[in-house]
Order: C-alpha cells, then structure tokens, then sequence
C-alpha cells in the first residue's frame, strides 16, 4: 500500500503547537458517536485522536487487502 499525499500545510496548523509533519483534521460527529470512541480510548489508554487515525489506517489495509 501507498501512502496517500500530503494534504498542503494551512497557515493555522503552524498555530496549534503539533510536531514537525503533523497537521489536523476536523471531524464532526454524532456526539454519542463521540462518546463511544472516548470510552473505548479510556480503556486503551490512548488518545482520541491517536485511535481514530489507527482506525483509519486500519480501515485503509483492510481496504486494499479485500480488491
């Protein structure tokens, strides 16, 4: 599998404080949505945002391993 391109850095990124190479993205949510991945974190001891991009990426192998 590829890595997918590099969205363009936006000027507010250089804002927020994130290590070099990392950006943000924006995600809207049911709030119980929301809630269900904040729990499943909480037992995993991991951050929001770190799961959602493990689950992401896991969704993309899955992806091309199944064509």
């Amino acid at each position: 599998m590829t890595d997918a391109p590099l969205a363009p850095r936006r000027p507010m990124d250089d804002n927020k404080g994130l290590g070099e190479g990392m950006t943000s993205v924006d995600i809207y949510c049911h709030r119980q949505h929301k809630g269900q991945w904040q729990q499943e974190t909480d037992e995993q001891g991991i951050s929001l945002s770190r799961y959602l991009v493990e689950l992401v990426q896991e969704a993309r192998w899955q992806r091309h391993n199944d064509d």
